[in-house]
């Protein structure tokens, strides 16, 4: 029996040798990666699928004979497909997103961009000294604190008119402060 025979899927009395399934992956290694890339495989993960296939045919290799080496292979396949589909599904592949540079990039931290910060926070921190006691409680309750005007208004004995007063007063003067430094 020529080997080109046992290539083609005829029994052989042996367990495929590391020669044997050399060949096999020479010989049906295109045919398996266009098996999974018709199914949907990434084509990241294509070599992976194809590897495990060839992995499982050298752990069988051990066990003995096989009568159709072509039909083991995709049969193998098979199998090396459901069990991804099963692993993607248990880790939730699909909800994952593929990291990208652009997106995570993160704000590059300069000296001056730094410095230009810190100048602004002074600023606004002067500001807010400089309000007059109920715009700046006003002010801090509704914007660093997140409390509803109502609240406020409550938490202070003022109307929402009140509170909206003096958020508006505090906000203007912020607002010309930002406004003046971006100039």
């Amino acid at each position: 029996m020529a080997r080109s025979e046992e290539v083609a899927g005829e029994r052989t009395d042996r367990p495929p040798t590391q020669e044997d399934i050399a060949r096999y992956a020479a010989t049906y290694g295109g045919a398996l990666s266009r098996y999974f890339r018709r199914r949907g495989a990434d084509e990241s993960t294509v070599d992976d699928l194809v590897q495990e296939v060839f992995l499982r045919l050298s752990a069988r290799a051990r066990g003995g004979a096989i009568d159709n080496a072509q039909g083991y292979l995709m049969q193998t396949a098979a199998s090396v497909w459901v069990d991804h589909l099963r692993h993607a599904r248990r880790r939730h592949h699909a909800a994952h997103d593929e990291y990208d540079d652009a997106h995570a990039a993160t704000e590059v931290f300069e000296p001056a961009s730094v410095l230009e910060g810190k100048e602004t926070v002074t600023a606004i921190l002067d500001i807010l000294a400089e309000l007059p006691e109920r715009t700046r409680q006003v002010y801090l309750l509704c914007k660093v604190s997140g409390l509803r005007r109502s609240a406020v208004a409550e938490q202070l004995g003022i109307t929402t008119s009140g509170v909206d007063k003096h958020l508006i007063q505090a906000v203007k003067r912020i607002g010309l402060l930002l406004g003046a430094s971006e100039e």
